[in-house]
């Protein structure tokens, strides 16, 4: 069994105000700052600024306002915004995107190499600027993790930049910088960690150390949406400890076919990647519990009374109830129907093989049209 996390993580309430506390401890004299353009009409997030401003009069700003997950192009151009520039650390403070952004910026300031030649899996590169990540919505878990997705447009495919030396340093989490986001961005971010949670309990790769991490980050994350009182900052604790707890037992086992059919559909479609996760994975467990995996009664909270079967029930039960609670859409919205449902799930399946391979019972284009089917519906 092998199990590894690399960065130093602080989760508490206002601790993004101490940005400057921990760029100490890295001995960073000059951060370069990534953050979302959304952000500039967050108070909260001025402040933060305001306050990194007034302490590191040397940072290095920069805001980012490019508009869904980056591109190649765009790592680099905004990696030759920062070149020259002296910075000695990077600060990237947003959604999963931005972080991803600041992980390849990191990585070029020490290798000047074309962005895209590092695409997969790079080995013998140097390693990147000091990288301190400080999320705002919770679920993503791309502050602790050393997977960075980016767009390939002209193959119009989804890969990334996936080195170990990509791992922040540090993480700050504080729910309040999420406090200002709508809410149906923190319901997506949030299903993203259960989505993680989910895929990596069923992986054929999963370990009983992995498995601690997506029992309690499932739990967390799915109380914390069923209790339906995220006004609070201190209520979006649980979704922050979900979030890291999630994408830790994600790079400690493997994904499956809910978050393979997330990054499909998210493509094609623009779908928030949370969001379109969510769309799949009750019907991938349904699949699943259709076909004899009765182990997600583990994740359940209430102890259990009767089999492992019927704990599973009990579980997608809830879930039932909890998609109507938040709106949770199927795939008529975007399209699809029994036209083209067919259709969708064999491109599907030619491209996602990877990720099916990591289901806990056999899966392939056939169990891909029956969840598809019952997405239509």
């Amino acid at each position: 069994m092998n199990f590894f996390l690399t960065t130093d993580l602080v989760i508490g309430v206002n601790e993004a105000l101490s940005l400057t506390k921990h760029l100490g401890e890295l001995k960073s004299q000059r951060p370069g700052i990534i953050y979302d353009a959304v952000l500039e009409e967050n108070l909260y997030f001025r402040d933060v600024k305001a306050a990194l401003s007034a302490k590191c009069p040397d940072a290095f700003f920069y805001c980012n306002e490019f508009k869904g997950e980056p591109t190649y192009s765009h790592l680099e151009n905004t990696a030759e915004h920062f070149r020259g520039s002296g910075v000695d650390c990077i600060v990237a403070i947003g959604g999963g995107s931005t972080m991803d952004l600041g992980k390849g910026v990191a990585l070029l300031m020490t290798n000047n190499v074309p962005a895209l030649s590092l695409k997969g899996f790079p080995s013998d590169v140097h390693d990147p600027l000091p990288l301190l990540t400080v999320p705002s919505l919770p679920g993503s878990g791309a502050e602790v993790s050393y997977n960075a997705v980016f767009i390939d447009e002209d193959a119009g495919r989804k890969l990334g930049i996936n080195s170990r030396k990509n791992f922040p340093k540090k993480a700050i989490v504080d729910p309040v910088l999420s406090m200002s986001a709508p809410l149906e961005a923190v319901v997506s971010s949030a299903m993203d960690s259960l989505v993680h949670c989910v895929d990596s309990f069923g992986s054929v790769k999963h370990t009983p150390l992995s498995r601690i991490f997506s029992v309690e980050g499932f739990r967390r994350s799915f109380y914390a949406l069923q209790q339906n009182q995220l006004d609070r900052a201190e209520s979006r604790i649980d979704l922050c400890i979900g979030s890291v707890c999630g994408t830790v037992a994600l790079m400690n086992s493997g994904d499956g076919p809910t978050n393979g059919f997330a990054y499909y559909l998210g493509v094609r479609h623009k779908v928030p990647h949370g969001m379109a996760g969510a769309i799949f994975l009750k019907e991938v467990m349904r699949y699943n519990l259709s076909h004899g995996y009765d182990r997600y009664a583990s994740l359940n909270a209430a102890p259990l009374q009767g089999t492992l079967r019927e704990g599973a029930e009990e579980l997608l039960s809830e879930m039932d109830d909890l998609y109507r609670q938040l709106s949770i859409p199927n795939l008529v919205p975007y399209g699809y129907g029994s036209g083209n449902a067919a259709e969708f799930a064999r491109e599907a399946s030619g491209a996602l093989q990877g990720s099916f391979g990591g289901n806990p019972v056999p899966f392939d284009g056939e169990s891909a049209e029956y969840v598809v089917t019952r997405l239509i519906q």
